[in-house]
């Protein structure tokens, strides 16, 4: 029988950001809901990556090293997603 897939969730934030800020607690709490591996960087420490991956607006949501979602709309983006 194959093993479930296992989800590697980060998020991208900042504390200079009000949207991080307003929502940040919110989203990393939803986040690990998903029974997935979360961490969170600042996108201010890793700005290279950030690039790489296409991040404009923080906060962003990186699903198994994919842009899922950015900005004030990530978090009712996620909230939406159903991973089956």
């Amino acid at each position: 029988m194959p093993q479930p897939l296992h989800m590697h969730i980060v998020v991208y934030s900042s504390m200079y950001c009000p949207a991080c800020r307003r929502v940040s607690t919110e989203l990393i709490d939803l986040c690990r809901q998903f029974d997935a591996d979360t961490e969170v960087r600042d996108v201010l420490e890793h700005l290279e990556q950030a690039a790489r991956l296409g991040i404009a607006r923080p906060p962003a949501v990186v699903i198994d090293g994919r842009l899922f979602g950015q900005g004030n709309a990530v978090l009712g983006k996620l909230r939406r997603k159903e991973f089956a």
